[in-house]
This record gives structure tokens, sequence and C-alpha cells, in this order.
């Protein structure tokens, strides 16, 4: 609820200073309602577009992750930029084993926390940088695509 707010007090006020099209990027599957939300601003407000863009899901992006590593997870080493690691911090070495999802779905949330540990949930926790760069040119190329096409 308050992420919802958040976000609807950002695109009001961005409306408000003359904004008509907006994109939220997101980058976290527990922000998903946030996309529902937009859906309903956008309807009380007939001047207002709003593309709400799961990056890691898009087409391009997901076919780049596919081809590089098709056991890319959550928290796993597509998630895992350059610039986004802490100075210091020792990846695990090798592929841990994916997580029973249907299982998982049914576990309560610290059950959950307890079988992942460090919240991948199954694949490597790194690639080298190189392969980080060229995932991250596919998304970002298809973000400003997705920013740049038609709003209708």
């Amino acid at each position: 609820a308050t992420l919802l707010r958040l976000v609807e007090d950002i695109v009001d006020s961005l409306h408000r200073s003359g904004f008509k099209r907006i994109l939220i990027v997101n980058g976290h599957g527990g922000n998903n309602p946030v996309g529902a939300m937009a859906l309903d601003m956008m309807r009380e407000r007939e001047d207002l577009a709003i593309k709400f863009h799961n990056w890691w899901m898009a087409p391009r992006t997901w076919a780049k992750v596919q081809e590089i590593d098709p056991a890319a997870s959550h928290a796993s080493w597509m998630e895992n930029f350059p610039w986004t690691r802490l100075k210091g911090t020792d990846f695990p070495k090798g592929r841990k084993e994916m997580i029973d999802l249907d299982r998982m779905r049914l576990m309560s949330p610290k059950a959950v926390r307890e079988a992942l540990g460090d919240g991948v949930f199954g694949g490597e926790a790194i690639k080298p940088d190189e392969v980080m760069h060229a995932l991250w040119e596919v998304a970002v190329a298809e973000t400003r695509d997705l920013l740049e096409g038609p709003w209708s």
C-alpha cells in the first residue's frame, strides 16, 4: 500500500507538472501491483499515458538471458551487475539447485527465507562482467525503444 501511494503521488506530481507520458521501469516482481494501478490512473486521466516495464521480462532482454543461461532465476547472476555488487562480497561458485517453485508457493515467508538462504531460486550467482554488460546493452536498448516508440 505504501509503494502504491508513493508511485501515485509521484505520477500525479509529474502529471500536474505537465508530463503526459510516463515510463515506469520495474526491477522487482513484487512491484507488479503498480502496473495495475497505472492502468487505473490512465482511466481516470484521459491525457495521461503510462507504460509499466518489467525490464527483465521484456522479450529481447529475456531472450538474451536465455541465450546466456536458461537457468537464470530470481536473485541469480542476471540481477548481479558489476555496479550493483557490494565490494568485498564473495559469491558462491557453481550452480545452486533450483528450488521447487510449486512447493515454495505453499511455504510461509519464513520457510521460504530458510529454504533459499541467499534469495537465489537457483543457478549461478555471478557471471563475468562482459556477459553482464552484454545483457545490460540489450535491456537498455529495449527500454529506450519502448520509451521512444508509440504511445497510444
